[in-house]
């Protein structure tokens, strides 16, 4: 499948009203219209056309669907990163949405030779002005990376973004929260000095409270830390 039209009519047989009518309140896309597709089904249509991942990004587009297709099948292909790299980097500029972002980034798959340069990438990206291409390096520094020099990377990085991007500062929340799981202790040490916003601190609290993977303990220390500093 090459032909815009093609793909078209493959999505708008696999819609579903009610599922369009969810998705538009969730997604909150301000640009493309919603035509109700799952996302499985969007990732097995990118799976297909993984191989020809540069032709499918090219086409045309006016849909929400049709921008998770191009960034999932970047992510699927079988390239080496220095081929994808400026494709991911444009695919960064093209999202206006959380769904996008982050289907894009569980999509990524590179191979071990290559992580330094994804870390690098990611890196770049976290620091761009634009709040959608800043949450995709941050989330994928968080997916992808855990050692512990990577995280305090990532944390110092943390530091020195600009607040007040909604969608940037949730992903913020969301990395301090994943970190949390096997650094609760640099994580609560972080939450007590760092100098990110209390509305960033409360979210990141929230969703450490909201996981099956923390002690009570530690939910109760991040917490008590982030309270006193309201």
């Amino acid at each position: 499948m090459t032909e815009r039209g093609e793909l078209i009519s493959l999505l708008e047989s696999l819609s579903e009203e009610k599922f369009r009518v969810f998705n538009e309140k969730i997604v909150h896309t301000s640009k493309y219209r919603v035509i109700g597709v799952r996302m499985p089904d969007l990732k097995a249509i990118a799976k297909e056309h993984r191989a020809d991942y540069k032709e499918i990004f090219e086409l045309p587009y006016d849909s929400f669907e049709e921008i998770i297709i191009k960034g999932a099948a970047v992510g699927f292909a079988d390239a080496p990163l220095c081929e994808k790299e400026p494709y991911i980097i444009r695919y960064a500029e093209m999202i206006d949405n959380w769904a996008e972002c982050d289907c894009f980034c569980s999509c990524i798959k590179v191979k071990k030779s290559e992580e330094d340069d994804l870390l690098r990438l990611a890196e770049g990206l976290m620091y761009r002005k634009e709040e959608f291409v800043s949450r995709v390096g941050t989330v994928l520094m968080f997916s992808k990376f855990s050692d512990e020099p990577t995280v305090r990377k990532a944390l110092a990085i943390y530091d020195r973004l600009p607040g007040g991007e909604y969608y940037r500062d949730m992903a913020v929340a969301w990395g301090i929260s994943v970190y949390c799981v096997r650094y609760p202790q640099l994580i609560v040490k972080y939450l007590e000095h760092s100098p990110i916003s209390i509305a960033v601190k409360l979210a990141a609290a929230q969703k450490i409270r909201d996981s099956r993977r923390i002690s009570d303990e530690v939910k109760r220390r991040v917490t008590d830390t982030v309270n006193d500093q309201r």
